[in-house]
């Protein structure tokens, strides 16, 4: 009797779950769906099996990038609020007017909308919070900046950035990955990795398809990054990760 109701529920829950194409369209956009389509040769349910897949795969990605995100950042903030104390007194690089010049040549308009976005988000706590409309702090600010502002300061995102890069590199940066080469090849190789995840990121963040991504490049690319800053790290931001494991659940690998 329970194996019978199993199967009639697995039965109803195939049934709901299966759309025509055109439904598909309409719920996922043409555009979008058409890109599983067209690499599940027509196959309206394999392109929907990979669709289910892509979306895994972004949310394991998701986790690693954010430890990598999180690393990487309070590693460069180190170094940045050492070098920017040294050159006009203010640790807390990211508030308004404390900025050493080189600082806010390259990041002046990231820092002024991370300070808005950092306020907006103050009034936003509930009511009886510690810090409900409290005054920002360096903390609040650099939690606002993305993955591409920091990867701007290396250099490789943007050309018109590179030649102050290099100098923030020489005099302070370098100090945020202690374990590779400080000389400016070293800036040039980590910025280009730091590039291609904050693309990868990006994709991610905005449910794009990772169907011609190299994964397993990308992955390379962080734990290169992290082992740069600290030997450490690449271990523990893979403890619980779930990356490798969908890359091998991709079902092309079942089609040919």
């Amino acid at each position: 009797m329970r194996q019978s109701t199993l199967t009639l529920t697995s039965i109803r829950i195939a049934s709901i779950s299966m759309k025509t194409k055109d439904e598909l369209d309409a719920m996922l956009g043409a555009a979008r769906f058409e890109k599983y389509y067209v690499a599940a040769g027509s196959d309206v349910e394999k392109a929907v099996q990979l669709y289910r897949w892509n979306t895994r795969l972004a949310g394991s990605l998701h986790s690693q990038l954010s430890y990598f995100e999180v690393l990487t950042r309070n590693a460069m903030n180190s170094a940045l609020q050492e070098w920017n104390y040294e050159k006009c007194g203010h640790r807390d690089w990211s508030l308004e007017h404390q900025s050493a010049q080189l600082l806010y040549d390259m990041l002046n308009r990231p820092m002024g909308q991370a300070r808005k976005w950092a306020q907006k988000e103050a009034r936003r706590r509930h009511r009886g919070h510690a810090r409900r409309n409290a005054p920002l702090n360096h903390d609040d600010v650099i939690a606002q900046l993305t993955l591409g502002n920091w990867s701007n300061l290396l250099g490789e995102a943007l050309p018109d950035h590179r030649s102050n890069a290099q100098i923030l590199w020489e005099e302070c940066m370098y100090k945020a990955f202690p374990n590779v080469d400080p000389e400016d090849r070293s800036r040039e190789d980590i910025g280009k990795k730091v590039e291609r995840l904050t693309r990868l990121r990006n994709r991610v963040s905005h449910q794009e398809n990772l169907l011609e991504t190299n994964v397993r490049s990308r992955l390379n690319d962080m734990l290169s990054v992290l082992r740069a800053t600290d030997r450490s790290y690449p271990a523990w931001a893979m403890v619980d990760s779930q990356v490798r494991q969908v890359v091998q659940e991709d079902p092309r690998k079942s089609w040919v």
